[in-house]
């Protein structure tokens, strides 16, 4: 392996846009976690998620209609959870 061959990878943003994606995999998973807890085929819980996630689409900033959803900040427990580095989700309800 040449490590000059390799260095452009790190500078053209792929770390970035990587970190980017994880931290949408963190959002999807505290937002899944919600639908885990109250049933996933709960309606109440899906006309929220209509409502407050897609319905303002980008009128309003997607962390406001994260935390309007969740009814708090949002957090990395569920990600950890299902990724096996954690039991299970723990922190506030």
């Amino acid at each position: 392996m040449n490590p000059i061959g390799h260095f452009g990878h790190f500078l053209s943003g792929y770390v970035s846009t990587y970190y980017c994606y994880l931290w949408s995999e963190v959002y999807a998973a505290d937002l899944f976690s919600v639908f885990q807890k109250g049933g996933i085929f709960n309606k109440a819980l899906g006309m929220k998620y209509r409502k407050e996630i897609l319905a303002p689409g980008g009128t309003v900033d997607s962390i406001d209609s994260v935390r309007e959803f969740l009814g708090r900040d949002p957090n990395d427990k569920a990600f950890l959870a299902q990724n096996g580095f954690i039991k299970e989700p723990t922190g506030p309800k």
